[in-house]
């Protein structure tokens, strides 16, 4: 199979399955993740549309080890739709489906003999290990009140006594 067709395959059907999530979102924060998720998806195929360009011809290439690989996203499609009922659920799915992509592109990296063609493979998983990164940091912001809480104990809440209080300095 094509490399760049099936990169491009992948982050169309990747935009559709967010777009639709969006759609169906009953409140503003995960409908917003959902949009912001597609709009990446068209990011990655404009890139995608640069590294055909660059390369010309060459971009061409066949990948035997893509053979038979299942889009994740035409997957989850078909699948019933979950329910979102907040942010931390819309990044939980985002995070599942992409960790699945990038498993896909370094199966397929570790499969192909084909210098060119793993050249081609890994500039991809690069970009879609760079969107996942991006992803993970923003659940781990939009988490990180739930996680986090320094307790009393932990500190030494005595020394801020004075906080708010005029303190004769001389």
């Amino acid at each position: 199979m094509k490399i760049i067709d099936f990169a491009r395959n992948m982050d169309r059907s990747a935009q559709h399955y967010y777009e639709g999530l969006a759609e169906k979102a009953g409140q503003i924060g995960p409908q917003r993740i959902f949009n912001m998720l597609a709009h990446d998806e068209e990011a990655l195929l404009a890139r995608l549309q640069r590294i055909q360009e660059r390369m010309g011809a060459r971009a061409d290439l066949d990948s035997r080890a893509l053979d038979g690989r299942v889009n994740v996203f035409q997957r989850l499609q078909r699948r019933e739709r979950p329910v979102v009922t907040d942010d931390i659920d819309a990044y939980h799915l985002a995070l599942e489906a992409e960790r699945q992509v990038l498993r896909q592109y370094e199966q397929a990296l570790a499969n192909e003999t084909e210098p060119e063609a793993r050249r081609l493979l890994q500039r991809i998983a690069d970009q879609e290990r760079h969107e996942l990164e991006e992803i993970e940091h923003l659940y781990a912001f939009t988490n990180a009140p739930q996680q986090y809480l320094e307790w009393g104990e932990f500190s030494n809440l005595s020394e801020f006594h004075n906080f708010g209080r005029d303190v004769d300095m001389t």
